[in-house]
């Protein structure tokens, strides 16, 4: 959210001439404004992406369940996503705007081909269970792999995790496999960047796998970890 929508569309344009496998590939593209989102999801399937993850508007937060619905409705209308091509992105603290499962069951009745999944991260497991429970075709991961295997007990169809850049072999074997003793490891893998900022951290971590510090640099307002909280990340994972 940090970038501007010309920004967010080059990078789109970028991995669409990457030769990754662009069907394999989502990419958020929520906005406060509707013309932003817009552009951004009108390029997002323009490139290839299977789906685009679309947070609510997120700064007129009195706006109501009538508002964000209509939101949608325009959206949709001037994009024309194909079928199960969008997921909503559930990121309350973030977006103050909470896809509440009446909200949800509105919005599937209302687009019923459009909408394929949610990402919940706001981790809430009866919110999970629930919107599972009324919608059993749904596409639902929550946005950690700390309860990954709980996670998919429920019914969740995986995670989607800024974190899981960190571990990416150890999370799908979680995910292939279900064991109770590789799950523990990425429970606490995860659990020891609960201390510090989030993005930084994982940033932090990336500079020191890869040796390459400029992955520090960040957008402001995003920052560098100061060396107190690199120091308290090292001690959580290295067990104190």
């Amino acid at each position: 959210m940090s970038f501007s929508a010309k920004q967010r569309a080059d990078f789109m344009e970028a991995m669409a001439s990457s030769g990754l496998p662009m069907k394999r590939m989502m990419v958020g593209t929520g906005a406060a404004s509707l013309g932003d989102a817009v552009t951004l999801t009108k390029t997002a399937f323009g490139c290839g992406f299977a789906a685009a993850l679309i947070m609510p508007p997120f700064f007129f937060r009195d706006a109501g369940d009538d508002g964000i619905l209509s939101f949608f409705a325009a959206l949709f209308a001037r994009t024309d996503p194909p079928r199960n091509g969008v997921l909503l992105y559930n990121f309350p603290r973030m977006s103050g705007i909470a896809f509440r499962p009446p909200l949800v069951a509105r919005l599937l009745t209302e687009f019923p081909e459009t909408i394929g999944g949610m990402k919940d991260s706001s981790n809430d497991a009866d919110l999970q269970r629930e919107v599972l429970t009324a919608h059993p075709g749904l596409a639902v991961f929550p946005g950690s792999e700390r309860d990954l295997l709980a996670a998919m007990r429920r019914g969740d169809a995986g995670c989607i995790s800024g974190s899981v850049a960190l571990w990416p072999e150890l999370a799908q074997a979680v995910f292939r496999d279900g064991e109770e003793e590789p799950g523990q490891r990425l429970a606490e893998l995860r659990a020891a960047l609960d201390g510090v900022p989030f993005i930084p951290a994982v940033r932090y971590l990336t500079a020191r796998q890869r040796d390459e510090p400029e992955w520090e640099r960040a957008m402001p307002p995003q920052r560098a970890l100061t060396p107190e909280e690199r120091r308290a990340l090292r001690s959580e994972r290295e067990g104190g």
